[in-house]
This record gives structure tokens, C-alpha cells and sequence, in this order.
């Protein structure tokens, strides 16, 4: 997606003159969220929602992490220290009263932790704001076609250097020229296209009837 402070205020007719310069446009705005060499996690977040669901995702991922750590050092302890020939003669007791109210009060206790973070955020999924800009999504094969439903635009976006934009999927010196007219680079190959979706900055926007065809 690129966003920029100067389309901050195309709320309704603005839109029409934006996507009417799309190639100019495109120049001057800035790219987000464009995957790099052994990155990791999610893409950049825009709103708070986002925000609170990477916290809330790393959080978990951390206690996660600790609970398997945790399982997997009492497996090799076990193995280590319980197998034949470290212990011969094996214990015969069946019960270990505070063992077993251990294991069942701490998971209830990490279950109730987590809950206490999760439940506000799953409260703010549900509050959807009024979008200022209405989009509409679809997804043909092999490209995407969008419309500014309040606004009555629409147009197809195709990926540049493919075959529907007079590529082969190949970064030849053609498809270079077509990226750079655009205002994209070499690293945008086969994530930029000829057409861009813009949404102004600041302000909510809502996606409907997203689809394949």
C-alpha cells in the first residue's frame, strides 16, 4: 500500500482528480509495508487496532515460547534422569496431590492472563468505524479490479512486467522503464503495479465484497 500526507484530504471529489493523475501521484507517494530480506512478522501498523493485535500476538507468542521451553527441559530431565540404568528401581507411588494442583491451577491461571489482554482487543475488532471511503475489492486471475463505490471510479490494477502489461514476468530493461515511470525501483519488481490504490491518510476507509473470480 502507498500512503502519503498529501492525499490526506480526498475524502470525495479529490479522489477523482487523484486517480485521474494516478501516475503523477504515484511518484510522490511513499512506500509501506514492502517486504525485506529475512524480515520477520507483521506488515507496518497503521491503526491502533493493529498495534494492540502485534502486542497482543508477541505477548503470546512469548508465553508460548517459555511453555514449550519449560516441556521440553522436564522431557530431557525425565529421560535423563529416569530411564533404566540412571534409576533401576522405579518409585511405585500413583499420586502427588500438590504436583497435580500445580498443573491444574497454572495453565488456568496463564489461560486467565492471556484472557484479560485478548477480550479488549477482540471488544475493539467488533466496533467497525464509518469508513469516509468505500472501496470495493476483487480479485480476478491473474490481477485486481477496485471502486470507489461513493465516488463512481473504477479501474483494473495490473501487475508491471506482467503479461497484461507487455511484460513475461522478467525484469528486462522495458519492464525497468515501465517501474520507473510509475516511481517505483528494481525491488518493487513483482509487488508494484500500474495502478495504485489510495486511500487518504488519517481518516478510516472500509473494503467490501472482497472475492476471486
Amino acid at each position: 500500500m502507498r500512503l502519503s500526507t498529501v492525499i490526506g484530504g480526498i475524502a470525495a471529489a479529490g479522489l477523482t482528480t487523484l486517480v485521474a493523475g494516478q501516475a503523477l501521484a504515484q511518484q510522490a507517494l511513499e512506500i509501506i509495508g514492502q517486504p525485506v530480506p529475512h524480515g520477520m512478522g507483521f506488515q507496518p501498523s497503521a491503526t491502533e487496532l493493529k498495534h494492540d493485535i502485534v502486542w497482543l500476538d508477541t505477548m503470546i507468542n512469548w508465553i508460548i515460547g517459555a511453555i514449550v521451553i519449560f516441556v521440553t527441559g522436564l522431557l530431557i530431565y525425565t529421560i535423563v534422569r529416569f530411564n533404566r540404568r540412571a534409576n533401576p528401581t522405579p518409585a511405585r507411588f500413583t499420586h502427588n496431590t500438590p504436583l497435580e494442583v500445580a498443573w491444574t491451577i497454572v495453565p488456568i491461571v496463564i489461560l486467565v492472563f492471556i484472557g484479560a489482554f485478548s477480550l479488549p482487543v477482540l471488544f475493539k475488532q467488533m466496533e467497525i468505524p464509518v469508513g469516509e471511503v468505500t472501496i470495493k475489492a476483487t480479485g480476478n486471475q491473474w490481477y485486481w479490479s477496485y471502486e470507489y463505490v461513493d465516488e463512481g471510479i473504477s479501474f483494473d490494477s495490473y501487475m508491471i512486467g506482467s503479461p497484461a502489461t507487455g511484460g513475461a514476468n522478467m525484469l528486462t530493461p522495458e519492464v525497468e522503464a515501465q517501474l520507473e515511470a510509475a516511481g517505483y525501483g528494481r525491488e518493487q519488481f513483482l509487488l508494484a503495479t500500474d495502478t495504485a490504490v489510495v486511500v487518504p491518510v488519517g481518516r478510516s476507509s472500509w473494503c467490501r465484497s472482497p472475492r476471486r473470480t
